[in-house]
C-alpha cells in the first residue's frame, strides 16, 4: 500500500492506492468501502424501463478517489482492467445456457459513460456461472482496455431480475492501471 499523488500537488490530496509490483507495475484503486459490494438480495422490478443499478431504490453510483486523481493517474497510463463479479440466484448475467441467447446479459457503465457490453467484451475474459439459471452462483467480467479514460466502472443495467426467486448482489475490484 502506498499514498501517492498524481497530480504532483500539496501532500493532503494524496491518495491511498495498491502498487501491484509483480503484474508488470500496476497502480490499483479501490472503491469506496461504502460502493465496494451488495450482498445478493431481491430487487423488484419498476415497470418496463431498464434502469441501471443506480436508478433503483436503494441503488447507488460506485464511487472512488476524487476525480482530479484519477484522471492524472489515467494520463500515466497506457492500459487498464478491472474485476466485476455479479452473484446471482435464478438470474443470468450474460449468456443464457436454456434460451440460447443473450438478451439478458448485463450492461457495464464506464466513468465517461461508456458502456460495455458484457456479450461483447469475450469469452477469455468471462466466467458465466450464472449462465444456467442455478441458485446461489456468480459470473465474472474482467474489463481489459488501453482506452484508460474509459474505466473506473460506475454504475451497471441488470435484466434478468424481479421475480421471488431471484435474486443478485455484486462486488468490484480495483481498477488498475499499467
Amino acid at each position: 500500500w502506498y499514498w501517492v499523488d498524481p497530480n504532483l500537488g500539496v501532500s493532503r490530496d494524496s491518495i491511498q492506492v495498491w502498487c501491484n509490483m509483480t503484474a508488470h507495475g500496476e497502480t490499483c484503486v479501490y472503491p469506496e468501502s461504502q460502493s465496494r459490494m451488495v450482498i445478493p438480495q431481491f430487487w423488484p422490478k419498476r415497470g418496463k424501463a431498464e434502469p441501471w443499478f443506480s436508478d433503483f431504490a436503494g441503488g447507488f453510483k460506485i464511487r472512488y478517489v476524487e476525480e482530479i486523481q484519477m484522471s492524472f493517474l489515467r494520463l500515466l497510463s497506457t492500459k487498464a482492467s478491472q474485476k466485476f463479479t455479479y452473484y446471482c440466484s435464478n438470474s443470468v448475467a450474460v449468456y443464457n445456457q436454456r434460451d440460447k441467447n443473450y438478451d439478458y446479459a448485463i450492461r457495464i457503465m464506464g466513468d465517461n459513460e461508456h458502456e460495455f457490453r458484457s456479450e461483447k467484451i469475450g469469452a477469455n475474459n468471462i466466467d458465466d456461472g450464472c449462465k444456467e439459471r442455478k441458485t446461489n452462483s456468480y459470473t465474472v467480467i474482467n474489463v481489459n482496455t488501453r482506452r484508460v479514460n474509459r474505466l473506473p466502472i460506475i454504475d451497471f443495467l441488470p435484466r434478468d431480475y424481479g421475480e421471488a426467486w431471484q435474486h443478485f448482489g455484486f462486488e468490484i475490484g480495483p481498477v488498475c492501471f499499467s
